[in-house]
């Protein structure tokens, strides 16, 4: 019995495979044909129409919660699977008739696409206990779907090119009619993703969690960086496709575009990885690394600029380059709102995530479809391209300014601003604070204690910026979790009290 259960298991990956070819081979056309079919009246209708295909397929099932803890993972699947091929069936018409029912129409294919890969990954969490087991069957399944990615835009742009729009759109719709027939063979029935018990659990408001992380500046920073690269992610179906397909005339080389980014991806994430693992135990966060990777696809856009004249090429180039930062910036996503509302239900962060992921993606869908059809009679494509790219590249400098800022103040505090013994008093009170945080080793003027002035310190945090408390502060992790703080600028001003106890006052500007 165990035997075929893992046999199943091992068969999703088929169904991830079909799903992933046939929908990287709709979207690497469908923004092409829907200019074709809808600019005429406005590239603005392409734009909110690709806003709004993506806005649904990311974060639609936020929103039906109840549905979905009710239901099946098989009968989500085919639900899913009934939406998409629904949709697609009247997707023709709807793009010749009235503009509100082609979005109406987008919007069930988005629900759809939603349903299935939720339900599909919800399948795995709920039948596969094991952790071991859980993360080779996602690697498993992550394989078989960059595969699909690989092949199908290659497929559909010849499809497309040599047998036109009708026959390609019957493909499509046969893989996902395919895909439909083969769930209940593949998934086990009766499985649901949330058990009775773990429903009473994590039950706080998403609106809570919203509302709390405006309170913090370093949770802002986290939802401001994870939303800039959901916008660049959400180039690469809209305005990068538009583009790709205006590089050359031959099917094959349109859908290498596409395939070189999914094998890259592939070849890339070990080494990128190993990478990103280093600088978290140097003391990078999570937060630090997406902002790096904004500043990667801001330099793959100046260089895809470069390229959308004539240079398909470059052009390819870039997607390499793209692909290095979706490698650092999609692992890191749910890590980096954990890491800054550690207090936070894990349920609460994830929907979280997918609220912040949706609304990203269909800005830069929209942004894309409506944009670069608007601009390309003038040729004046590069110039959004390079706009982007300072919309990526910007932060990263900034951020890069602010670390070195931080640690230059701290070379300049021990070389001139304070003198040594009360550096080395600082160390014990704070390094005791730390430790002991009800011993009142340490406190401000009112008399609070300083540890509940600062932030939480971990392991491995080689420079924290603690804005309004400390202006900068180097901790050095010790053995049994024994911090030691080496160095304070002169924001932090002592007064001197009784030396033998090292209890002194510390007034916080």
């Amino acid at each position: 019995m165990e035997k075929l259960s893992n046999i199943k298991n091992d068969s999703i990956s088929v169904n991830y495979f079909l799903n992933s070819a046939a929908y990287s081979g709709l979207f690497s056309l469908f923004s092409v044909i829907l200019t074709g079919q809808v600019s005429a009246t406005s590239s603005l209708y392409v734009g909110l129409a690709l806003g709004i295909l993506s806005l649904f397929s990311r974060g639609s099932t936020i929103f039906i919660g109840n549905l979905i803890e009710r239901s099946s993972t098989l009968s989500l699947t085919e639900t899913g699977f009934g939406f998409i091929v629904f949709s697609l069936l009247l997707l023709q018409s709807a793009m010749k008739s009235f503009v509100g029912f082609l979005f109406l129409d987008l919007a069930l294919l988005g629900l759809g696409l939603s349903l299935v890969n939720f339900a599909l990954r919800g399948h795995i969490l709920a039948t596969v206990k094991d952790k071991k087991s859980q993360a080779t069957l996602f690697s498993l399944v992550t394989m078989t779907a960059n595969l699909g990615s690989a092949i199908g835009p290659l497929a559909s742009n010849y499809i497309y090119k040599s047998f036109g729009q009708t026959l390609f759109f019957i493909v499509i719709i046969g893989l996902y009619v395919f895909s439909a027939l083969l769930a209940p063979i593949v998934l086990a029935h009766h499985v649901f993703i949330r058990s009775e018990e773990s429903s009473k659990q994590n039950t706080s408001s998403i609106v809570k969690t919203i509302k709390d992380s405006v309170k913090s500046s370093g949770t802002i920073l986290a939802i401001l960086a994870v939303f800039v690269g959901s916008i660049m992610n959400g180039q690469l179906f809209a305005g990068m496709a538009l583009e790709f397909y205006s590089l050359s005339d031959s099917p094959v080389i349109r859908g290498l575009f596409y395939s070189i980014d999914a094998l890259s991806v592939i070849a890339l994430q070990m080494p990128v990885s190993k990478f990103i693992s280093r600088g978290m135990t140097n003391g990078h966060n999570a937060t630090s690394f997406i902002i790096k990777s904004l500043g990667i696809y801001g330099i793959s856009f100046a260089i895809f600029a470069c390229g959308v004249s004539s240079y398909w090429w470059i052009c390819i180039v870039s997607l390499i380059v793209i692909s290095i930062a979706e490698c650092i910036y999609a692992p890191l996503i749910n890590i980096a709102l954990v890491e800054v509302q550690p207090d936070k239900p894990l349920v609460d962060i994830l929907n979280y995530r997918l609220i912040i992921a949706a609304i990203g993606e269909s800005v830069g869908s929209f942004l894309g479809g409506w944009i670069v059809p608007a601009l390309r009679p003038a040729g004046m494509t590069p110039w959004y391209w390079c706009t982007l790219a300072l919309v990526g590249i910007m932060p990263a400098i900034a951020a890069n300014q602010i670390d070195k800022h931080g640690k230059r103040a701290i070379c300049h505090c021990k070389r001139s601003h304070m003198h040594p013994q009360k550096i080395f008093i600082l160390e014990k009170i704070l390094t005791n604070a730390l430790e002991h945080p009800n011993s009142g080793a340490a406190k401000d003027k009112k008399g609070r204690k300083a540890v509940e002035r600062l932030p939480d310190i971990k392991r491995n945090d080689s420079l924290s910026l603690l804005p309004g408390v400390l202006k900068a502060v180097e901790v050095t992790p010790q053995f049994h979790h024994r911090y030691v703080v080496s160095a304070i600028t002169p924001s932090v001003r002592c007064k001197k009290g009784m030396e033998d106890n090292m209890a002194y006052w510390i007034n916080f500007p």
